[in-house]
């Protein structure tokens, strides 16, 4: 019989440098043929959509289902020949996957310095605290629209990460010689322009993973010197900023890379001016390695009975 996680239990068993490890080691798997990712589903149902999305990992013999839609997130975690382990409220565990995946591209893509973060949600803050946890973030630069609530925002995430956090007055002010530069918002139109980068910049968008979200301008996707994607198969119908360009005939779906290619090879070696950009859409593999570990320090806690 499976056990039922919270949400506060996520929160208590899941570090961020433990799911960064978990991260690293999933898509390493996934480079070898050992780990699958089941792209994001959407189903319309009058003014809501059920999301639901998976993957898993041969090695631990575990896959897992994420469910969502007008409501909180759920995970379903199973492993092969025991069935359902647990059912897991999933929105923490979503946000601090997310940003543990950027950050597992960004160390091998971008050089540690300046961040310039572009929004202030929930998604925001693990971003931020992901780059920390992987050594890439000495000092960051926030922007967004709702200047009382960037102040607050800055202020706690400060002293949460001990670091400089200084909130800009616009975004083109945040990205002005920013080494990284995330954004996380679900804008419908480009907060980002690929002339307020820095040459050299790395770019990680965050924010719109659907196809009526757009974070970046076209400059952003068209000039960069690499693209890379958490699943490139995802990103064919979620990805606005690439799909908009193909249909154009401007983009090229061969040049991307799948992140798993990235996690696996060398340090991307940063010559001439090109940014480069990773466009994170979330991925069911990353809900895998997060909630193995959620799942094993909750059973080794002794506290949780089966349902």
């Amino acid at each position: 019989m499976p056990i039922y996680i919270k949400e506060s239990d996520v929160l208590e068993f899941l570090d961020m440098p433990a799911c960064l490890q978990a991260l690293r080691d999933a898509f390493a798997q996934e480079a070898k043929g050992q780990a699958n990712i089941v792209p994001r589903t959407r189903w319309p149902f009058g003014g809501v959509r059920l999301n639901v999305m998976g993957g898993g990992e041969r090695a631990s013999k575990r896959f897992a289902l994420k469910s969502y839609g007008g409501g909180p997130f759920h995970v379903l975690f199973y492993e092969e020949g025991k069935g359902l382990l647990a059912i897991i409220e999933a929105n923490a565990l979503g946000a601090i996957r997310t940003g543990a995946a950027s950050a597992v591209a960004t160390e091998k893509m971008a050089k540690p310095g300046k961040v310039a973060l572009i929004g202030t949600g929930r998604q925001a803050r693990t971003q931020a605290l992901a780059l920390k946890a992987a050594g890439m973030l000495t000092e960051l630069s926030v922007a967004a629209r709702d200047r009382a609530k960037l102040e607050a925002f800055c202020g706690k995430l400060a002293k949460e990460m001990a670091a400089p956090v200084r909130a800009a007055a616009s975004v083109e002010d945040a990205v002005s010689g920013a080494d990284i530069v995330v954004t996380a918002t679900g804008s419908a139109e480009p907060v980002l322009k690929q002339a307020w980068l820095a040459p050299g910049a790395h770019v990680n968008g965050i924010g719109a993973n659907a196809a009526n979200r757009r974070e970046l301008d076209p400059d952003c996707v068209l000039k960069a010197a690499l693209v890379v994607t958490d699943s490139i198969e995802q990103a064919k119908v979620e990805a606005a900023e690439f799909i908009d360009l193909a249909k154009a005939g401007r983009f090229d779906w061969s040049t991307v890379k799948p992140l798993h290619e990235i996690v696996t090879g060398p340090r991307i070696a940063h010559a001439g001016q090109g940014h480069t950009l990773f466009k994170s859409l979330g991925v069911g593999l990353e809900d895998v390695a997060a909630a193995s570990i959620v799942y094993d320090r909750a059973v080794a806690s002794g506290r949780f009975k089966p349902l």
